[in-house]
């Protein structure tokens, strides 16, 4: 059901809003949607649950999704327009055939196809002017190679609104920059898009990749086709621990234990910060694209944390404090607040995991948080956590959604919001007030008057 929620202050439809990063833009007028809170369901066009994400592009249209489906809101339209695999979304109904009979090794697959994995869609993040991008479920139980017959699941799409008001989708088949051998990333945890240098990252089972989807292209006939996919695409890099034992740098003896990076947060210099199961980092920029994978050590992460880690004196903890390095920390999400701390979340995706809370880093040191006394939540797993423009923290457990004020010790409840677990947090800062979309269960909000 749709529905104005807490307050409601109208506005006009016009405004000037900043096209800038999603972390660290000005803006510059209340964009064209009324300011206040607005909540989207099965009312609004919306047919199925859960709702994964809700996210805005550059020209603050509002795309929505579920696991089955893509959903599109203009600015002063009251119904969602519905998309899926016939409107060329790659869900496991409509996968993109391959042939990679001219790989030097492996099955040398043809044909072999490409497509998500059930239960379809895993998150979106708007781009520019009517462009989303959509990340899949993929299945990464295998060898992560050339043998891998799982190899093309999963992965994004890149969708554009045509004039018409069809859609053109574009599969981002992510593979290692460095040969045709290496499939590991495959299943899309956490997009996201740079507005101001029309940048994507995805976050992913294995690794952070770094994309620059403008310069997209297909392999033209007779064309190999990783000569077009490293125009727009760097792959792969992560911040690493090892099991229960420093790394020494050769991986024919390391166990190296990365992947599900639930987190990534732009910094204030423009680095990226990602978080996932064993540990978090921050990633230098760099201006060419194939730099991005071709570093090493301290050229390629400003911040690597947890190796080596002294379990007894708690020296470079992976953000927590596990018992030994390699034991997971299952970080839920990353992000910067408006004085530069960088905090993080720890939020097991499974029950036999255990929650660690939330830490916050100041450049120096970590201070640890109890989700529960300090932040006010009714459980210890903590789904997810934004910086408001204000300072202050949205955070999300499963089932509930607090603003709270680390520096005053207070916290208060959002209500308002669609029922059912809490999916994801996303914040709109290219309007003034920004807009807090929170994905849940049982629908979606759009928050832009917060108490």
């Amino acid at each position: 059901m749709r529905r104005a929620a807490l307050l409601l202050l109208l506005t006009g439809c016009g405004g000037v809003f900043g096209l800038g990063s999603d972390s660290g833009s000005v803006a510059s007028g209340p964009g064209p949607w009324p300011v206040a809170n607005v909540t989207y369901g099965s009312a609004d066009g919306i047919q199925e649950t859960p709702v994964v994400g809700l996210s805005t592009d550059a020209a603050q249209n509002r795309w929505l999704a579920t696991n089955a489906a893509l959903y599109l809101l203009k600015p002063g339209e009251t119904r969602f327009r519905r998309f899926d695999a016939r409107d060329g979304l790659h869900l496991s109904g409509n996968p993109v055939r391959y042939c990679d009979s001219d790989f030097s090794g492996g099955d040398r697959a043809c044909p072999i196809f490409g497509g998500a994995v059930p239960p379809g869609i895993r998150t979106i993040a708007g781009g520019g002017s009517g462009e989303v991008f959509v990340g899949y479920y993929g299945r990464s139980a295998g060898a992560g190679d050339w043998t891998d017959p799982d190899r093309h699941s999963g992965k994004i799409d890149r969708v554009r609104l045509k004039p018409d008001g069809s859609l053109q989708v574009d599969r981002m088949d992510l593979v290692s920059s460095v040969s045709a051998q290496f499939w590991e990333n495959r299943r899309i945890e956490r997009l996201l898009y740079d507005h101001a240098r029309r940048e994507l990252y995805a976050g992913t089972n294995h690794g952070v990749d770094r994309l620059q989807p403008d310069a997209f292209r297909n392999p033209k006939p007779g064309e190999w086709f990783l000569a077009p996919t490293r125009e727009w695409l760097s792959d792969h890099l992560h911040p690493r621990v090892c099991f229960h034992k420093a790394c020494t740098g050769d991986e024919s003896k390391d166990t190296q234990m990365i992947g599900d990076w639930r987190g990534l947060a732009l910094a204030p210099d423009g680095d990226l910060w990602v978080a996932g199961k064993w540990t978090a980092g921050k990633i230098r920029w760099t201006q060419p694209l194939s730099q991005w994978h071709a570093r090493i050590g301290a050229d390629t992460f400003a911040i690597a944390f947890g190796d080596p880690y002294d379990a007894a004196t708690g020296r470079n903890p992976p953000v927590f404090r596990p018992p030994r390095e390699g034991d997971p920390v299952d970080l839920s999400t990353v992000t910067v607040a408006k004085d530069g701390t960088v905090w993080f979340a720890s939020g097991p995706q499974s029950s036999s995991s255990r929650a660690y809370g939330i830490a916050s880093w100041d450049g120096k040191a970590f201070r640890y948080f109890d989700p529960i006394r300090d932040a006010g939540l009714p459980e210890s797993n903590v789904r997810d956590l934004v910086a408001l423009t204000d300072g202050r923290l949205a955070v999300a457990s499963f089932s509930a959604l607090l603003l709270w004020d680390p520096a005053a010790g207070r916290h208060t409840a959002v209500g308002g919001i669609p029922g059912g677990s809490i999916q994801m947090l996303e914040l709109d800062r290219r309007v003034a007030p920004a807009t807090l979309h929170v994905a849940t269960e049982q629908g979606a909000a759009a928050l832009r008057v917060l108490p």
